[in-house]
């Protein structure tokens, strides 16, 4: 696995682009599963997600990276929900269920 990139980018519907650690990305079973198999992206680390607007893909890259972040500690935790404005609320349900984090 020394070959694969130490970010990746993910590319909403829209065309923008969204670079995070790899192993933030690695928090949604789906990027975990693209990024580890034989697939392009795995060599790349461009996963392309056709379906999710930027909004949307931008609050997923936020949760992966609060989601490391905060994954060890035994401390209070900030609450995320405070960040999900209600109007994306639903497509960000919608996209966190198809990649599973």
């Amino acid at each position: 696995m020394a070959d694969q990139p130490d970010w990746v980018t993910l590319v909403s519907a829209d065309g923008h682009r969204f670079i995070l650690p790899r192993t933030a990305a690695l928090g949604s079973d789906f990027l975990s599963n693209t990024l580890s198999a034989d697939f392009l992206e795995s060599a790349t680390g461009v996963v392309r997600l056709p379906e999710m607007r930027a909004e949307v893909v931008e609050k997923v890259c936020e949760y992966l990276v609060y989601k490391e972040k905060y994954k060890a500690t035994k401390g209070e935790i900030p609450d995320f929900k405070e960040r999900v404005k209600p109007e994306i609320a639903l497509e960000l349900l919608m996209a966190s269920d198809y990649l599973e984090c």
